[in-house]
């Protein structure tokens, strides 16, 4: 517990005290502050447990902001619909990750039990919405959870501009980019602003303050943006780059340099790549575009080392 935390716990304990005692009395206005004093120690309980740091989860707090939800409650079909989005950008996050691809349809019950995503706790402040994820981070500080996770946030942190948001998309995968969307739009419909606090470990790993600009700008952004499958190439190189953060650098002529995302579940494969060495590399092109914006890039996916 914070010092603060704990601060505010000592004081509302002893003002409980004081209340029950007189309320014993039958002072009937000392026995209704008692029964208050006991619901807001109640809530620093619950603030302080979901505030625990542990290494076992990934900790993600979305606070919305908006005049009718300052009292720290929030319609219900509000919290059910928040919670389902995030629930499926995250798990569409994940299987991209794991498996490629832009055309999955449906997230396998075996890797959403593997991020295991929980609503952890629901604070006021207006309305904080806690919600963790199991971290089962790797010798080099990677998982799944994080993995997926990050790539929401590199979206977020792009407000919709630029060769950043083309490529976060691109590597969020539209599936996760709609149910994102979906999350947002739900938000602007509440006329509320947005804050999303990352932890893990007890550290913020990142923040993102959504102001009406910045949702308005990133939500619109999501309605146009698109990733279109183009063909499937041949790519004959000289690795430059391997790096478990699923990124390959082909270098396949002087002038040219490409980058290749590949999925987790080649990674045994790639593993065994190394530096310097030439490789064919069976290769899914993709091209993202943003009218609003009028950018477009290419991006390409590996789906098979061919030598």
């Amino acid at each position: 517990m914070s010092d603060e935390l704990r601060k505010k716990a000592s004081q509302a304990k002893g003002l409980h005290d004081l209340a029950k005692a007189k309320s014993v009395s039958g002072d009937f206005a000392y026995t209704l502050a008692a029964r208050s004093l006991e619901s807001h120690m109640d809530e620093l309980s619950q603030i302080e447990l979901t505030s625990e740091t542990s290494p076992a989860f990934e900790m993600l707090d979305f606070r919305i902001m908006a005049p009718h939800l300052k009292t720290g409650s929030a319609p219900l079909d509000l919290v059910a619909k928040l919670s389902e989005e995030v629930r499926k950008t995250i798990g569409y996050a994940a299987l991209r990750l794991m498996q490629g691809g832009i055309n999955r349809k449906r997230v396998p019950k075996d890797l959403y039990s593997e991020l295991d995503l929980r609503l952890a706790g629901l604070l006021p402040g207006s309305s904080r919405f806690i919600i963790s994820a199991a971290a089962n981070r790797d010798l080099l500080d990677d998982g799944l959870s994080k993995g997926a996770i990050e790539r929401v946030f590199m979206v977020l942190s792009s407000l919709g501009r630029g060769e950043e948001f083309l490529s976060s998309i691109n590597v969020l995968g539209p599936s996760s980019a709609k149910s994102l969307r979906e999350f947002l739009k739900l938000i602007r419909s509440h006329s509320a602003e947005a804050e999303f606090t990352w932890k893990y470990s007890g550290d913020e790993v990142l923040r993102w303050n959504g102001n009406k600009e910045a949702l308005e700008a990133i939500t619109s952004a999501l309605e146009v943006t698109e990733i279109i499958e183009q063909e499937k190439v041949i790519l004959h190189g000289k690795i430059e780059l391997l790096s478990k953060r699923e990124r390959i650098e082909l270098r396949v002529d002087e002038s040219t340099l490409i980058k290749i995302l590949y999925p987790k579940s080649v990674l045994s494969m790639v593993s065994e790549l190394h530096l310097e060495q030439e490789v064919t590399l069976y290769c899914q092109v993709t091209e993202t575009e943003n009218p609003l914006t009028n950018e477009s890039s290419i991006f390409y996916e590996l789906l098979e080392i061919r030598s």
